[in-house]
């Protein structure tokens, strides 16, 4: 290199020369290559200066909100809330829906509203105290016992064994929804476009990076925070109830959010929606399947009853009532994947039988549907040509009669067992119009009602082509629909006795029974009162071609009473959900 390119001191640089070095002659200095060599770039200068502890400006937004430490044993990250710097403003909401790209209508987080008028009474209303109107802020819980994993049949939840956060896994999920209902907050939400539910992580991704959820940095007044709790402290508090008034019962699930404010409110605190109350969805694939597989368990079990008990039962009488009964069986199962968001994945039903009543219910009617087929091919041995059967049946070791009880009974059997388990998917809930009583006495009569009118029809009219009488069976049958009918009648009867109490959650019921859905009612009364003890009655007393019409007659508004009564059970019900803000 030239001599008079190594100036010791080169002039400065010029401003609009393009060049960050000095450049003599076409070539740059050396001290103008060392000093490009030690600029350092933008990210090792932020680098440095994060380590040396000089933080960004916004760094206050999410450092000082969430812990500086992962959770240790026993412990769990929770939404920290200081009811009294909330404002209501619902810049958590807008966060939460943008960051995480939701759909239009889809939130995983909202601000409610609780009343607290209990300040009113006693002393407080000696010095004129008001009324404590109170924003509450709110999204999943991540429950030390997860109401949604529990329940869900696919294991589509995960709750870290680490952090302790509750997340959702999509592509697991199949679209059931049954985790809204175990959740006795509601959070979970359905997005129809994908077919699945989704909820509230947390943030997950963004607390791994050291970066607070989306609704942390962006509420103005700080009100919400991440902390780390005590997972048996979180315990105590949801098994006293000490949570936080005019909530749900907080023992079910235990929640971990900690609710602080200076403010004490009285347990008579009431969420602002209280009272407000809408029919909720039918879900009308899984009403079907549910009175269909409970006639069609009450069909198997009432038409074996009749064929040990009637000397005059034929083996007409007896492979038509079986092929009805499981007729209806298969066309229920048939529906209920229609249910589902994504019912091509109907068979991820059964992951969750450790848990979930659901799967336990989906395995046990699995075993119902061959028991029942193989009652209804034993029962049509006699009508099929000894020709074509003496083949198969020699290699069987024992006469085929002696199969026959046995097989009806395991149907029996695994049928009532799957009518339990559906019971208990709704029970487990907790929703009050869903409780045992209420649920145990709807399923478990059904199997009397529809099933016995279906078992009733067929006897009536294969008798009706014998040119036989009713018989001893046909009463009986008959006896069995109208009890279990009038039983049922005054179950929903009473429920009107409980409009005397308006805040009750059986008296909303009950006013949407009267209200909005008093087309429902009237027809489910009707129908069942008709069909279920008129005709029914008529059908027994008769007999013949005239019996045996009335009998059909009976059976098709018997049906109609069901399917009225599983809607008003499902769209009647009042789900537990935190407090909500003023309705318009």
């Amino acid at each position: 290199m030239p001599p008079e390119t190594l100036t010791a001191d080169p002039p400065p640089p010029h401003a609009g020369n393009g060049h960050s070095g000095v450049v003599v002659n076409g070539a740059p200095t050396v001290r103008s290559l060392l000093d490009e060599q030690q600029r350092m770039t933008p990210v090792e200068r932020f680098a440095d200066a994060h380590e040396a502890g000089v933080a960004p400006a916004q760094s206050k937004y999410y450092r000082d909100l969430i812990p500086l430490t992962a959770p240790g044993e026993g412990e769990q990250y929770a939404f920290d809330v200081d009811l009294d710097a909330c404002s209501g403003c619902k810049a958590c909401v807008s966060a939460c829906h943008h960051l995480n790209g939701l759909e239009e209508g889809e939130t995983w987080r909202w601000v409610g509203q609780l009343n607290d008028f209990g300040s009113q009474s006693g002393a407080a209303a000696a010095t004129g105290a008001l009324p404590i109107i109170q924003h509450i802020t709110t999204a999943c819980h991540h429950c030390v016992d997860p109401g949604c994993l529990a329940g869900c049949p696919t294991n589509a939840y995960e709750k870290d064994p680490v952090t302790g956060v509750v997340r959702h896994l999509d592509d697991q999920c199949f679209g059931c929804q049954y985790c809204t209902m175990a959740c006795p907050y509601e959070v979970p939400q359905y997005s129809e476009s994908k077919g699945i539910v989704r909820k509230c992580d947390m943030c997950h991704d963004r607390l791994a990076e050291g970066e607070a959820p989306a609704c942390v940095q962006a509420c103005p007044n700080q009100a919400i925070r991440i902390s780390v709790v005590s997972v048996e402290e979180s315990k105590r508090v949801g098994l006293e109830g000490e949570w936080l008034p005019g909530t749900p019962p907080s023992d079910f699930t235990k929640p971990t959010t900690v609710y602080r404010s200076k403010r004490p409110m009285s347990a008579t605190a009431i969420g602002a929606d209280r009272g407000v109350v809408e029919p909720q969805h039918a879900h009308w694939p899984l009403l079907v399947m549910l009175v269909l597989t409970q006639a069609s368990v009450g069909g198997v079990a009432l038409t074996a009853l009749a064929r040990w008990l009637a000397a005059d039962s034929s083996p007409w009488f007896e492979t038509a009532s079986f092929a009805l009964a499981t007729g209806m069986g298969l066309a229920g199962l048939g529906l209920a994947p229609l249910h589902l968001g994504r019912p091509l994945y109907a068979f991820r039903a059964i992951l969750g039988w450790r848990h979930s009543w659901l799967s336990r219910e989906a395995l046990v009617f699995g075993g119902f549907a061959p028991a029942a087929i193989a009652a209804t091919l034993l029962a049509a041995l006699p009508l099929v040509p000894s020709a074509w059967t003496e083949p198969v049946l020699a290699w069987v070791p024992v006469p085929v009669s002696w199969l026959r009880a046995p097989t009806e009974l395991s149907a029996i059997a695994v049928g009532a067992a799957g009518v339990f388990c559906s019971a208990m998917i709704y029970i487990f809930t907790r929703r009050v119009l869903w409780s045992h009583a209420m649920t145990f006495l709807k399923f478990g009569l059904t199997p009397l009602t529809l099933g016995g009118s279906a078992t009733l029809a067929t006897w009536c009219v294969t008798q009706a082509v014998r040119d036989q009488a009713v018989g001893v069976v046909g009463p009986m049958l008959a006896l069995l629909v109208a009890t279990a009918s009038v039983i049922k009648l005054l179950q929903d009867a009473w429920l009107m006795l409980w409009l005397v109490k308006p805040d009750h959650p059986l008296a909303m019921s009950a006013g949407l029974m009267v209200g909005p859905m008093r087309v429902q009612t009237a027809l489910r009364f009707a129908c069942s009162a008709l069909g279920g003890l008129v005709l029914t009655l008529g059908a027994a007393t008769i007999g013949g071609v005239p019996g045996a019409t009335l009998a059909c007659m009976a059976l098709a508004a018997v049906f109609a009473g069901e399917i009225a009564e599983r809607y008003l059970y499902f769209s009647a019900v009042v789900p537990l959900r935190m407090p909500g803000g003023i309705k318009s």
